[in-house]
């Protein structure tokens, strides 16, 4: 059986002075032996807000046909005195009433990873505001979720976190961090935190696939096809009804439908690499000023809602709103998005009776080729992090068994443990090996209450060799738009654009950041509706230039270059 305690040479040496050493380190901040109080503190007062839905599984789909296996057949060949520590984490579900099933899983955690986990729960809501506090005052878990803002940051600098930049590749799943998402998770070259995985290549545009078979048209693949799809859904009565009341595009003020296509001309993912090699910002680059000639083209042709034809322009709706407002309501025959909302478009049309789960009226594809070839824009690969705290955590010793127990999390066996619970209690395995979930009622009468486990996958990063796979998963998507959704995720990620200053903080646009932001954002979007000329564009860059953009350069580059590049 695979030692899950001792993954190199290294942490083989590890084990002995852990050993040796508990008690001592015990004293120092209650984090030695069986001593159950260890560091553990009083639950954080407020919960958290962006992980309010949950974590995404990064999980694969397919079987390898074992059973789901427990818990206690995997328990490691060496044992060490569990180490105490504390995990702050939010749930929706209210915890503080425990129960069971509550105390099964947490008793098997705790077995698997040999560690004494005192777990505090927050509510959805303002977690983060009061984890800032948390920070100033020092009442800070061993472990927390954290978010990449100013306040962690600074914090990171002064010394609250542990820097786990030379330990990750220790560590048999965190070491399969790819390299680009270690980037966007570090600053200025070191990483203070375990990002917990997220989609990369998520970006996309979403298309009507009905009025595109019903004009005639090609599937748009170059700038050109795309324009005249959107020209067409425009003007040539794509629905049929003999009435003027349809747009190409139909967007909402979410500025991430500009960089999503910027993407596609050869536009930086904010900073790229110049002939010198030096960071540039895209607002320096030829390609950027290209990009929105050609998005200003597509607003004077019409094909853009513009708030005409009684339609809302585009700059007055919330971020978001415009598959609901426009697509799902066939006033708009495009949107470009992240593809699990364009995909919903798909599945509305199902709900409401207007085509079949196999005949797609509405389809997605990843990008459109400008010339430049497949680029896509992506997601960070990550949402938000998992720090360690040094309030407690003060050894080098007990980092590592720290670290362990949040790689040990994401071996496949602890994941389904987490996320699916026991087989034949919560969960069957059907013919070909996949898990059924029970429904409610089936688990309550096995003895296991409703949300038992809420929450506990936001401790994962959803990282994890091969060799430790899932044993069991849930069945494979079936639908078309689904299987197309799962297939440009993966086939997409060759052609992300990295953010090549990913990582690097500027300390004058950490100070004057959003002021600056807003001068190019809005001189885009005077320029693209026509309010400005390109006389009027090249001065809002300059004026950016000189208000801090050019000091932010050079920072930046300072930064990069100091870093070995």
């Amino acid at each position: 059986m695979k030692n899950k305690m001792i993954h190199k040479a290294l942490a083989g040496l590890l084990v002995s002075a852990m050993v040796l050493g508990m008690t001592a380190c015990g004293n120092e901040g209650g984090s030695s032996g069986n001593d159950s109080g260890g560091s553990s503190q009083a639950p954080l007062a407020s919960g958290e807000g962006s992980l309010a839905g949950g974590a995404e599984s990064a999980e694969g789909t397919q079987s390898s046909g074992e059973t789901g296996a427990s818990l206690e057949d995997q328990k490691p060949e060496i044992d060490m005195a569990p180490l105490s520590i504390s995990v702050s984490l939010t749930s929706n579900k209210d915890h503080s009433e425990k129960n069971a099933a509550y105390d099964r899983l947490v008793k098997e955690i705790n077995e698997y990873t040999q560690m004494d986990v005192t777990w505090h729960w927050t509510a959805s809501g303002d977690y983060y505001e009061q984890l800032d506090l948390d920070i100033i005052s020092g009442n800070l878990s061993d472990v927390v979720i954290v978010q990449d803002n100013a306040t962690f940051v600074r914090a990171a600098e002064e010394g609250v976190f542990w820097d786990l930049t030379d330990y990750i590749d220790d560590y048999d799943n965190l070491s399969t961090i790819p390299a680009m998402i270690r980037q966007n998770a570090s600053h200025n070259g070191r990483m203070y935190g375990l990002p917990r995985s997220r989609t990369l290549a998520r970006h996309g545009f979403g298309y009507r696939l009905d009025w595109l078979n019903k004009l005639g048209l090609k599937e748009p693949t170059d700038w050109q096809s795309f324009s005249d799809m959107l020209y067409a859904f425009t003007y040539r009565d794509p629905d049929g009804n003999g009435i003027d009341d349809t747009v190409g595009l139909y967007l909402d003020d979410w500025t991430g439908a500009w960089d999503i296509m910027m993407t596609w001309f050869g536009v930086p993912n904010v900073w790229g690499i110049d002939a010198q090699g030096d960071l540039i910002h895209k607002s320096r680059t030829e390609e950027y000023k290209t990009a929105l000639k050609a998005f200003r083209e597509l607003y004077s042709m019409g094909v853009i809602n513009d708030g005409s034809k009684g339609m809302t322009a585009f700059w007055e709706i919330t971020g978001g709103k415009a598959v609901d407002e426009g697509l799902k309501t066939s006033k708009g025959g495009c949107g470009v998005q992240v593809l699990d909302a364009l995909r919903k478009v798909q599945t509305y049309f199902e709900t409401e009776g207007l085509t079949t789960e196999e005949e797609l009226m509405f389809t997605m594809a990843g990008y459109v080729d400008t010339g430049k070839g497949p680029l896509c824009y992506p997601t960070n690969g990550m949402a938000n992090m998992l720090a360690v705290t040094k309030r407690n955590i003060k050894t080098e010793e007990q980092l590592r068994r720290v670290l362990q127990f949040l790689n040990d999390l994401n071996d496949g066996v602890c994941m389904n443990l987490l996320e699916y619970g026991w087989e034949n209690e919560t969960y069957s395995l059907d013919e070909k090996g996949y898990v059924i979930d029970f429904d409610t009622e089936t688990k309550e009468a096995n003895g296991i209450p409703s949300g038992h486990n809420t929450g506990f996958q936001n401790v994962l990063t959803y990282f994890t060799a091969e060799e430790n796979a899932r044993p069991a998963t849930r069945p494979p998507y079936t639908s078309p738009i689904r299987l197309l959704e799962e297939q440009l995720y993966n086939d997409d990620i060759p052609y992300c654009v990295h953010n090549m200053g990913a990582g690097y903080v500027s300390k004058t646009y950490s100070d004057n950041g959003k002021d600056l932001d807003a001068i190019l954002t809005d001189a885009q979007l005077k320029y693209i509706t026509g309010e400005i000329d390109e006389a009027g564009l090249d001065e809002a860059l300059k004026s950016w230039w000189t208000a801090g953009g050019e000091k932010i350069t050079a920072e930046m580059n300072e930064l990069y270059h100091g870093a070995g590049n």
